[in-house]
């Protein structure tokens, strides 16, 4: 299965297409530093539905990108985003309305894909690491859970997605 990052550039409900080229470029810097190319990285995500994507994007890499994302900790974190993101869209029926507000316990919600008046059906937490192992990305998985217990009064549904990118991998998952 294919995952292309550039499909963030073109914005979602609450994603605007250059927010959504500002998340790319954080990606494409994570993905870079770590030696993985636009030509198709292996990108296993295990969690409630384990399945293999290949990543695909335009080689935007250069000096001036580079210079642009000094602070690897904000490109790890807008980077992991845009993974998150577009994980979500493809492993659950909803789509990016919002971004929340701090202290929620979560960063976005989430609503119907096809519903034009966006209500607020889910929320997503999402994290991200520039380099770690399974048991990094599994202990991370369980934090970003257990934060979400501060807005699991709205009863809604909550999604996680951590993100490492040194393999690159995921974990994402809806709490249960």
């Amino acid at each position: 299965m294919i995952l292309n990052i550039n499909d963030i550039k073109n914005g979602l409900p609450g994603i605007t297409p250059v927010a959504g080229a500002f998340l790319h470029e954080g990606c494409v810097v994570c993905l870079a530093h770590q030696n993985h190319n636009g030509a198709g990285t292996t990108f296993p995500v295990s969690g409630d539905a384990a399945k293999n994507y290949t990543l695909v994007w335009t080689d935007i890499y250069s000096e001036e990108l580079d210079r642009a994302w000094k602070d690897q900790i904000d490109a790890t974190e807008y980077g992991a985003v845009c993974l998150a993101v577009l994980l979500a869209l493809k492993l659950t029926k909803y789509t990016i309305i919002e971004k929340s507000v701090r202290k929620t316990g979560f960063d976005y919600w989430l609503g119907d894909k096809d519903d034009i008046l966006f209500q607020k059906k889910a929320r997503l937490e999402i994290s991200g690491i520039f380099q770690g192992n399974k048991t990094e990305l599994n202990r991370r998985y369980n934090i970003k859970l257990q934060q979400t217990n501060l807005s699991d009064n709205l009863r809604l549904p909550a999604y996680i997605g951590v993100v490492e990118f040194g393999r690159p991998t995921a974990k994402f998952g809806e709490k249960k």
